[in-house]
């Protein structure tokens, strides 16, 4: 039942008990003891809890219980509301003493899950996500965080594979990015390392040093031949060939980075 049809059974009925009250007028106390029955949030009704509480009294109706959900842990069903945040509501039980909120119900279908995958590689935002699905922004956090871990995972597992695979040529080269890091009390410029062992991709991000080529060079297979520029880091590769003419496949990856 609706707070409009409910309130006009109550005017009503407080008209067939010749209910006259002196400091309300009918239709507003109808209204507000229709809300206070409903647990409905009403703002400017003027109506004071022990008028409300009074009329309950005499009309033999009460408030409507809230349902609240058993405790997670010990599932008893004595808990009581203990404040609310962030917007959700609070519970405290009153068996075991631990708090917990409001259990939603924000699980994902498969179809839904490769769409946001698929937004977020495409350089969409999680609040954009967040908005565009309909879902919280700590629901799609974490999906792609676990994602993220589970893709990580695997290529370490690929990496392990590589152990015995030998290139047949590998190409190496190192671009500028926009970005500034801080690196202790100074800034760096952020450099993007890429390398293509027979086409697959490596990369990883750093300055320009030889410590995050090492760190890179540690990720790479074994390669018959490695082609790069002539920057001076490169000299340690065995199997060498310096020169502009052999990077320009690694260089057009930069863009697609």
């Amino acid at each position: 039942m609706d707070l409009v049809t409910l309130a006009q059974l109550i005017l009503l009925t407080l008209r067939d008990l010749n209910f006259k009250p002196r400091k309300h007028e009918p239709e507003d106390l109808a209204y507000a003891i229709a809300a206070y029955l409903l647990g409905v949030q009403v703002t400017k009704l003027g109506t004071p809890p022990s008028t409300l509480y009074y009329y309950t009294k005499k009309l033999g109706v009460k408030r409507r219980r809230e349902e609240r959900p058993p405790c997670p842990s010990c599932k008893s069903n004595r808990v009581v509301k203990n404040g609310s945040s962030r917007g959700k509501t609070k519970y405290k039980c009153k068996t075991c003493g631990k708090t917990s909120y409001q259990a939603t119900n924000h699980k994902m279908s498969k179809e839904q899950k490769e769409r946001v995958l698929k937004e977020y590689t495409n350089r969409m935002s999680m609040r954009g996500i967040a908005r565009v699905e309909g879902k919280p922004l700590t629901t799609i956090y974490s999906f792609i965080r676990r994602k993220g871990v589970e893709a990580y995972a695997y290529l370490l597992l690929l990496q392990e594979r590589l152990e015995g695979f030998t290139a047949k040529a590998t190409v190496l080269d190192e671009s500028w990015t926009y970005v500034w890091v801080r690196h202790g009390r100074k800034g760096v410029d952020l450099w993007i390392w890429n390398a293509l062992a027979d086409g697959v991709p490596f990369f990883i991000t750093g300055d320009r040093g030889y410590r995050t080529f090492s760190s890179l060079q540690n990720s790479l297979p074994e390669s018959r031949v490695y082609y790069t520029d002539g920057y001076s880091v490169y000299q340690v590769l065995d199997n060498h060939v310096v020169g502009k003419e052999y990077t320009y496949t690694v260089e057009s990856y930069h863009y697609l980075l």
